[in-house]
C-alpha cells in the first residue's frame, strides 16, 4: 500500500515537471526555441534532445511548436 501511495507521487511529480518543461517551451523567445527545435530534428526522431542541460521530450518539442504556430520548419 505503501508501495503503490510512492510510486504514485513519483509519478505525479514526474508530470508536472514535464508539463513545467513544456509550458515552457512556449514561452521561450523565438530564437531559443528555434534553436532547441534544430537541435531535435537534427537528433534521432522521438528521442527528444537536450539543450542547456535539461532534456525535453520529442512530444513536448513538437506540441510546443504547434501551439506557437510559428512555422519553426521553415527556420532549421
Amino acid at each position: 500500500m505503501l508501495g503503490e501511495w510512492i510510486k504514485q507521487q513519483v509519478q505525479e511529480q514526474e508530470r508536472r515537471e514535464s508539463d513545467a518543461r513544456f509550458e515552457l517551451l512556449c514561452r521561450l523567445p523565438a530564437n531559443t526555441f528555434s534553436a532547441i527545435y534544430a537541435e531535435w530534428c537534427s537528433e534521432d526522431w522521438g528521442a527528444g534532445c537536450y539543450f542547456n542541460d535539461v532534456f525535453y521530450e520529442d512530444w513536448a518539442i513538437y506540441y510546443a511548436s504547434l501551439a506557437r504556430d510559428e512555422d519553426y520548419e521553415v527556420l532549421v
